[in-house]
């Protein structure tokens, strides 16, 4: 009989949220903005994150990620030291972009509607993604997405640089979790 009750309680038992690992090989963050109307791609070549999450119970996940700014990459030396200066991001003074999840709501069958602070050079601003969160045959999870990023909302690239950068960048990624 007490095996059976302690049977039971694993199945009643509340499922419990854990920390999920980012597999860093096979994540990215990415961008693609407008310079003289011509598309350029870039992305971010180090940043963390913390995933803490129940797949039965989504609404109470948490998950913050650190973009490490000064890791930009634009295909060349010169357009990585100039998104360095501080008429872009500054990271000297604001070495680090953070996202930090609020709330998190199911949407359809695997895609999430994402709420959440995004912090650059200083500024803070709410942000909302739609985020695919995909379960791995291995046991982790895919999540990825995109999102349009005003850069004068975080006072990234003013003056001259407005008549030559488009203001929003499309920013993509795509985050591996492992258990």
């Amino acid at each position: 009989m007490k095996s059976l009750l302690c049977l039971l309680a694993l199945f009643v038992a509340p499922a419990q949220a854990q920390d999920w690992k980012l597999d860093p090989a096979q994540s990215q963050i990415r961008f693609v903005i407008r310079q003289m109307n011509v598309p350029v791609e870039g992305g971010f070549r180090r940043f963390q994150v913390k995933a803490n999450f129940d797949p039965a119970r989504i609404d109470s996940a948490r998950f913050e990620v650190d973009v490490d700014v000064a890791s930009i990459d634009t295909g060349s030396e010169e357009g990585d030291s100039e998104a360095r200066r501080p008429v872009w991001f500054d990271t000297q003074r604001h070495p680090r972009a953070r996202f930090v999840s609020k709330s998190v709501r199911k949407e359809t069958d695997g895609r999430h509607s994402v709420l959440g602070d995004l912090t650059i050079k200083g500024t803070t601003r709410p942000l909302a993604v739609s985020v695919d969160l995909v379960r791995q045959p291995k046991g982790g999870w895919l999540a990825q997405g995109r999102f349009p990023l005003k850069r004068s909302d975080f006072n990234i690239g003013a003056g001259e640089w407005n008549d030559v950068v488009a203001d929003v960048a499309d920013v993509r990624f795509k985050i591996v979790l492992a258990p």
